[in-house]
């Protein structure tokens, strides 16, 4: 039975983790396509060959780093639903895409973010905003370290090589992540 239990337990993170890295390779994807950002070897659909492991992989880290913050904080699991945790992943998804058509208004596509970050973070426990500031410091220092080394390369980066709605963009995806945190 605990065998089962462990089984069960694995496969619900390798599919969040694979689903997690579809939807942010989607999202990446429309980056391509309305121009935000290029890879200098892309491979597929204008993508490097390595973007779904790395959101996959990025994916897992969210994950962890949900619940490491908790801990550290001694914050409360975030009470969800399966529902919860779509609408979450759908609310990050939108966030993506909204920074990909309006990417070049970069001021007003960072205040959209944050000002709907805070209407959706007040019924959220007090650690998951100190994670997703961790999260967005965090992304934005990979993400600005892997376009310097040739990677790949925002069109109008503004702000350390990346645009300065970035930040904006992973507030979301912490969100969605500390949601998704609570079923597994």
């Amino acid at each position: 039975m605990k065998l089962r239990a462990s089984w069960a337990r694995t496969a619900k993170w390798l599919i969040t983790i694979a689903v997690g890295g579809v939807v942010a390779t989607t999202g990446d994807h429309l980056h391509v396509v309305y121009g935000v950002l290029f890879y200098p070897h892309p491979a597929f659909l204008r993508q490097a060959s390595w973007v779904l492991p790395l959101f996959a992989a990025a994916t897992a880290a969210m994950l962890a780093g949900s619940e490491l913050v908790r801990k550290a904080l001694g914050g409360e699991v975030v009470a969800t639903s399966v529902g919860d945790a779509l609408l979450a992943t759908g609310a990050f998804f939108v966030a993506y895409a909204f920074t990909a058509v309006a990417a070049e208004l970069p001021s007003f596509v960072l205040v959209v973010l944050v000002v709907t970050w805070l209407g959706r973070a007040r019924s959220m426990p007090r650690w998951v905003f100190a994670y997703a500031l961790v999260s967005a410091v965090c992304g934005v220092g990979f993400e600005a370290g892997l376009s310097r080394i040739g990677g790949f390369a925002y069109v109008s980066p503004d702000w350390l090589g990346v645009p300065r709605w970035l930040p904006g963009l992973y507030l979301h995806a912490a969100l969605a992540a500390a949601r998704i945190r609570g079923l597994l």
